[in-house]
């Protein structure tokens, strides 16, 4: 059997209309074809990195360096309008103050109730080689972006902490002191 047996034959054309009808259609199936497809924007409109946007690093570019080079998946909770990121470390183990995130990865994921706004040398977070932005599709809800922000300001045992460390990251001073 020959490949012009499994193709269908061309279209026969009885008048002029149909000629132009059918090189109108090729035309157009071309033109489809020759069209890139869109890479999916991995930054807003504004180019800020989104909340909930996963980043992948090793675990020595963090400021509480355990030693480990494991790497390890970040969710960021906030952006400045220099592109800093305030992030919260990701985990696959149950600990002390960890909680779980229900809807990511079918609920094997937990986060940890430190942020974290400077690597390991005191620079400002930043996509840049330590700190690898993740596809868009690892992206954590909103719902449990909301759920982190909550637990890490309002209710875990380094709340304190974190507060100062955001109000620093949005150049707030406080009032009290």
């Amino acid at each position: 059997m020959s490949k012009k047996d499994n193709n269908r034959p061309p279209r026969k054309c009885t008048s002029e209309l149909q000629k132009r009808a059918i090189r109108k259609s090729y035309a157009i199936r071309a033109a489809k074809k020759k069209e890139q497809k869109p890479v999916p924007n991995s930054r807003t409109a504004t180019g800020k990195v989104p909340q909930g946007r996963t980043l992948k690093t090793h675990d020595n570019y963090l400021p509480n360096n355990t030693g480990s080079n494991k790497e390890r998946p970040l969710v960021v909770i906030e952006t400045d309008e220099d592109n800093n990121l305030a992030v919260v470390p990701l985990s696959t183990q149950k600990g002390r103050n960890r909680t779980q995130l229900k809807n990511y990865q079918q609920g094997q994921s937990y986060f940890k109730h430190h942020v974290e706004i400077n690597d390991n040398e005191g620079n400002p977070i930043r996509i840049n080689e330590k700190f690898n932005e993740n596809h868009p599709n690892m992206d954590v809800s909103r719902a449990d972006v909301d759920t982190i922000i909550d637990t890490v300001f309002n209710h875990s045992v380094p709340m304190q902490a974190n507060q100062k460390k955001i109000n620093k990251f949005r150049d707030k001073k406080n009032p009290r002191n």
